[in-house]
């Protein structure tokens, strides 16, 4: 039987001010959005880079160009295997695209769910670490709240945007306007 282990954030400055958020309800919950995309942005290789890959783009147009999640899939497990490109983000991308299908514009559901998935990726590896009387989130419970009002937030913040994605320039471009505004977002 194996064992799963959480590699959480670094323990730099640049994640000092997420933790500080995870602690205290003081901050809100778009001040921690705001964190974290300002921490994983100050990395040594930024999430934006691996969520600009040829790879990712290519997930994008192929949930874009297919009939159902099935297809979808299989073009992208095809991406993945001869372009040797998985990586985690990779396989949030992929994680999304049934959810993708199960809206009348999966293209734009799935740019909304790609983001939020890696939030919650984010958020979850640290949060569970800050739970109990002395935390913001005092249960279990009130952290799977937490986390549900997170990723909607990430949902509305990444959703506002309508911009159409016709080449990798259009998504290079959304990737950083879409952080843009997950790093400045107000309550």
């Amino acid at each position: 039987m194996g064992t799963s282990v959480s590699h959480g954030s670094p323990r730099t400055s640049n994640w000092k001010p997420v933790l500080a958020c995870y602690a205290n309800d003081n901050f809100s919950k778009e001040r921690l959005i705001n964190e974290v995309w300002r921490a994983s942005e100050k990395e040594a290789s930024p999430l934006s880079s691996l969520m600009k890959s040829e790879a990712i783009f290519e997930c994008y147009n192929a949930v874009n160009n297919s009939q159902n999640y099935r297809e979808a899939l299989q073009k992208f497990n095809d991406i993945v295997f001869n372009s040797k490109q998985n990586t985690i983000v990779a396989e949030f991308a992929k994680r999304v695209i049934p959810t993708a299908f199960q809206s009348d514009k999966p293209n734009q559901q799935w740019k909304n769910s790609f983001f939020t998935e890696l939030t919650n990726y984010i958020v979850s590896r640290d949060a569970s670490g800050f739970v109990g009387e002395k935390f913001r989130n005092k249960s279990v419970t009130d952290l799977i709240d937490f986390k549900k009002s997170i990723s909607k937030k990430v949902n509305e913040i990444v959703g506002a945007d309508k911009t159409k994605i016709q080449n990798k320039s259009d998504w290079n471009a959304f990737v950083d306007s879409s952080i843009k505004k997950l790093k400045s977002a107000k309550s």
